[in-house]
């Protein structure tokens, strides 16, 4: 038995010569769709952008005719489990990549996996359109004489001083938050899209849900935990009383007010690119690419994402590692783009390291949650005191980097208590949803007469999505406090760090059950109590 990093490599191979050709097949698809997203991102001519798209369909169509060749009811447990991954992997897949929308792909033996998760033909062009819409409105805001952009905006709010600019500031963005709520009444493109995505999850289950499960955690108490995870946050840094929406950044944003002047846009991927060298994981040796500059003939980037151009492969006993791509839109410096950037870069680690057959190369939507909290135990390094005493020269206390570390994490901790609420009740007013949240639970005027918590796109393309964030910080918290355990703190670096963590949580792709993983890593069932500690020893 062959093993890689202490995996068990016997999943890796098949002797059904039917399901080795769909795998060939998926991965065909795998290379065409990295190569479409990494290069019609990158802003490739219109003949190429034009060739991409032809390969990409073409090869999708491809593996829709053989999924359709045998009806895989008798396949052996590993290649079950990889075809089961398989499968469950294309609605996303299907979803990201635009010269994909509107074609009818039969897949009936993949019918019962793949469902109606990706909606009707009319609303996947809604979500699109939308999120088109929006993002468009999001990366031209209009404040007096500039045209600024979300990312811009959030950084401001932080680092202004004036109350009233940054109640201008807010309000620019209300063109944005119309784009996607309208008025807030029924026929809004937000509530339509709501109106589908809470009939399927009735019928095929809550994301979140899933995603909860996956961790170990039990779905009927994320509810409860997210309530939690707010109070002991609005204790450490906001107090009883009510604060207006256009503050909260700034009441959190400290850090960010002291040291976003050091991190200028040229230094953004010198930081990162040093802090990765440090834990083992040169991004050059690992061959990560990154475009996350403005520039002209660039398509709009409105949200940060990162992808890969293949999927990883072995060529004989060695391993050719996936390539990827981190994607995303910096026209200022500033800690919070560079968590952002780390974040990113944590995905790119994770792709990186993973030694898995092309079938389970891809992760299932259950497991989305332990993918972003793996990217996110690479990003919040950015406040700890030893990161930036290292590449700041700063010394900061434990309170300041809990404060900043986790102000935008209550955010999507609000945002899955509202998604819950609008998907469990969709006839319900959005803005009444989310004014009831902050004031409840976070303590933030609500103000239900604008639909501003319409500040992500996960929300459009993604419903549900956002928990992930919310849910993953449970996990990072209790990750980093066992590596601690074991290794000791890597913030200022430490060269073995990427090895261990890959042998131990990143190699394995879609083939392992995240609960087992976490149960092995962490010794114990994965639980709120580690990040509730870590907020509540800040104060």
């Amino acid at each position: 038995m062959r093993r890689f990093a202490g995996y068990d490599m016997t999943m890796q191979f098949t002797e059904d010569p039917h399901f080795a050709q769909l795998e060939d097949v998926y991965t065909a698809f795998l290379e065409a769709w990295g190569a479409w997203m990494v290069g019609h991102h990158r802003g490739v001519s219109d003949d190429d952008d034009t060739a991409l798209e032809e390969r990409l369909v073409a090869a999708r169509r491809s593996l829709a005719r053989t999924l359709d060749a045998n009806n895989w009811s008798d396949l052996g447990p590993g290649d079950r489990a990889a075809f089961q991954n398989l499968t469950a992997s294309l609605p996303e897949l299907d979803a990201w990549a635009e010269p994909l929308d509107g074609i009818h792909l039969a897949n009936e033996a993949a019918a019962a996996v793949l469902g109606d998760a990706a909606g009707s033909t009319s609303m996947q062009s809604l979500r699109r359109s939308t999120f088109e819409d929006w993002g468009e409105a999001m990366a031209t805001v209009e404040v007096g004489d500039e045209r600024l952009d979300r990312l811009t905006i959030s950084g401001r709010l932080a680092r202004e001083l004036d109350p009233a600019v940054r109640h201008r500031l807010f309000l620019a963005m209300d063109g944005a938050w119309r784009r996607l709520n309208a008025d807030d009444g029924p026929t809004s493109p937000y509530r339509r899209l709501v109106a589908e995505s809470a009939a399927t999850w009735q019928r095929e289950g809550s994301p979140i849900a899933a995603n909860a499960a996956a961790l170990g955690l039990d779905p009927d108490a994320v509810e409860p935990m997210l309530r939690r995870l707010l109070g002991a946050y609005r204790t450490l840094a906001l107090g009883s009383g009510l604060i207006e929406p256009w503050d909260y950044r700034f009441v959190v944003g400290g850090l960010a007010r002291r040291l976003d002047a050091e991190i200028p846009v040229p230094r953004l991927r010198s930081i990162n690119d040093a802090h990765l060298q440090s834990i083992g994981a040169d991004p050059d040796r690992l061959r990560i690419g990154y475009d996350i500059f403005p520039r002209p003939g660039r398509p709009l980037i409105p949200t940060a994402f990162t992808v890969t151009e293949d999927a990883a492969s072995r060529q004989g006993e060695a391993w050719v590692a996936a390539r990827p791509w981190v994607f995303a839109t910096y026209a200022e410096g500033g800690i919070g783009n560079l968590e952002e950037l780390l974040h990113e870069s944590g995905h790119a680690l994770h792709y990186a390291a993973i030694r898995t057959r092309p079938a389970l190369f891809a992760w299932p939507p259950d497991q989305t949650a332990f993918v972003e909290a793996v990217a996110d135990v690479v990003g919040w390094t950015v406040h700890e005191p030893a990161f930036l005493r290292e590449h700041l020269g700063v010394e900061v206390s434990v309170r300041d980097s809990a404060t900043a570390r986790f102000g935008g994490v209550m955010l999507d901790v609000a945002w899955t208590l509202f998604e819950i609420e609008v998907h469990r009740h969709p006839d319900r007013s959005p803005n009444e949803a989310w004014a009831e949240i902050v004031e409840r639970d976070l303590g933030i005027r609500g103000h239900p007469e604008w639909s501003w918590w319409a500040g992500r796109g996960q929300l459009i393309d993604g419903p549900g999505y956002l928990a992930n964030y919310a849910l993953g910080a449970i996990m990072v918290s209790a990750v980093r406090a066992r590596i601690r355990e074991v290794r000791g703190d890597w913030a200022g670096g430490d060269p073995g760090w990427y090895a261990f963590v890959s042998r131990n949580l990143l190699v394995h792709g879609g083939a392992q059950a995240p609960r087992d993983l976490l149960l092995a890593f962490l010794g114990r069932p994965l639980s709120i109590e580690p990040i509730l500690a870590e907020i509540e020893l800040a104060g």
